[in-house]
């Protein structure tokens, strides 16, 4: 009888109770909102072309806010460069991150890789996925991630910037 009593209160109890206080609960939704447009980003800074220090769009927010989950550099300039990626807002610059390409021309050259800007080691501090993955949330179509490089690039070389993203 006791286990019945304990039950009662459980399940039926405290909801007539809270029917009858008129107690108000906000409503529950069980439809999880996934993204809906896979998309990318890509810059590239060209020798001869592009100045260093102006910045550029490398990803513009979709209108009800996107997330990043990638983003990758590569140079054909084997003299090392600052490439800076910052998250803007309102035509202000928010914190971001600062890596530099190397000397190995990343992504163009046998066993030099792509620079994962993404990575713990190039930006920490960002959120992470059930998965153990860095992500950016660019919450509408005002935030932007924007990128510069700081010095002068060598002869006929580029760098480029690719953000991988989807918009919600």
């Amino acid at each position: 009888m006791r286990s019945f009593r304990w039950i009662f209160r459980a399940f039926i109890g405290v909801p007539l109770l809270a029917i009858a206080t008129g107690a108000a609960y906000a409503a529950v939704t069980s439809t999880p909102v996934f993204v809906q447009t896979p998309n990318r980003g890509i810059v590239q800074f060209l020798q001869g072309t592009d100045s260093a220090g102006t910045y550029k769009t490398l990803y513009t927010g979709g209108a009800n806010g996107s997330k990043c989950t990638g983003m990758f550099l590569t140079s054909t300039d084997s003299t090392a460069h600052l490439v800076t990626v910052q998250l803007v807002t309102s035509a202000v610059k928010y914190g971001g991150t600062a890596v530099t390409t190397g000397t190995t021309t990343p992504g163009f050259a046998a066993a030099a890789g792509a620079v994962n800007v993404m990575s713990a080691a190039n930006w920490p501090g960002l959120p992470i996925d059930s998965d153990g993955n860095p992500y950016i949330y660019l919450a509408g179509s005002g935030d932007t991630l924007q990128a510069t490089f700081a010095t002068n690039l060598s002869s006929s070389t580029l760098i480029n910037i690719v953000a991988i993203c989807a918009d919600f």
